[in-house]
């Protein structure tokens, strides 16, 4: 009986003791646990000071995000992308591939005509450039406002926000488009011609062309697909940019033939009456070329101006 007594009073006491302990260090930790936060608010300065930590050092740890320097998009890649906008899309595939096929045609309607005595090379590529010149400035128009018409425009801007240098890329790609037609052009008017002159009796095969004749060409190229970027640019509108491009040349002869002084003075405001020694092989004298550059700078930089400054203002959606 006193060997359990005792061993029951040992295991009291045991007991006794380990819940003091456990009391004891619940304490500790809970006053540790409020004295902590003190301490730290303590060790915090007042914002804007420039300080923090302990000791008032300056705050040279604290974490700040480091951006990698990003340049700017390649001007030749904007370009090539441009071109590809172009060749890419299924209206602008079917404007070429019209291009390609009426110029053929028309080519060959010329061909037929003077299959007797052989086509020269200069009336194939006349006859090529009247479906050119009214075809390749729609694709300039095309270029200029199909993304605003598509409401694609945001994101072309979001990766290149110079809207300018994006138009400047527009207009070269176009400009480099219609020089490429024009080399194809070229191909195909020397084949016909050689083959023209082939099959005619007596016929001799002449390259010779001119290189007066074949920079009014280039220039006549240019001259429309600009216009037709500044007609797309302007209105920012595909459907209204093209009816805008084939009226307003169409109409303002009938405006420059209303009075006397318009009449005599007609070739220095009218495209057409300007641009028709260029569809020759003579070289152009001062004032034939001051008319060109007076007509050129009124159907086309002030609308290409005009035009890129509305893009460079115009609100995204």
């Amino acid at each position: 009986m006193r060997t359990t007594t005792h061993e029951e009073s040992t295991t009291q006491e045991e007991t006794r003791m380990t819940t003091e302990t456990n009391a004891a260090t619940a304490a500790t930790a809970a006053t540790a646990a409020t004295e902590q936060p003190a301490q730290g608010a303590g060790r915090h300065d007042h914002p804007g000071s420039g300080m923090s930590g302990t000791g008032g050092e300056r705050g040279d740890t604290a974490y700040r995000a480091e951006l990698e320097p990003v340049g700017s998009v390649p001007f030749v890649r904007l370009l090539w992308l441009e071109l590809r906008k172009m060749l890419n899309t299924r209206a602008g595939r079917g404007v070429l591939i019209a291009i390609v096929a009426i110029t053929a045609i028309a080519m060959g309607a010329m061909l037929w005509v003077l299959r007797d005595e052989g086509a020269e090379l200069m009336p194939l590529l006349m006859a090529a450039n009247v479906p050119q010149a009214i075809l390749l400035p729609i694709l300039g128009v095309m270029t200029a406002a199909n993304e605003w018409s598509q409401r694609t425009a945001l994101i072309t801007f979001t990766q290149e926000p110079r809207r300018l240098r994006v138009m400047a890329a527009k207009a070269l790609a176009a400009v480099v488009l219609g020089l490429g037609v024009l080399a194809i052009t070229l191909v195909l008017a020397i084949g016909g011609h050689a083959l023209s002159m082939s099959l005619a009796q007596g016929g001799t095969i002449d390259l010779a062309m001119g290189w007066a004749f074949l920079l009014h060409l280039v220039f006549l190229q240019v001259q429309g697909v600009l216009m037709g970027v500044a007609f797309g640019a302007l209105l920012l509108n595909v459907p209204l940019g093209i009816v805008a491009y084939i009226l307003v040349p169409a109409l303002s002869p009938v405006l420059f033939m209303t009075t006397s002084w318009l009449r005599e003075n007609g070739a220095w405001f009218d495209m057409t009456r300007a641009g028709e020694p260029l569809l020759t092989n003579t070289w152009l004298s001062g004032e034939q070329w001051a008319q060109i550059g007076t007509t050129t700078a009124l159907w086309v930089l002030l609308p290409l101006a005009l035009g890129c400054w509305r893009v460079a203002r115009k609100e995204v959606k």
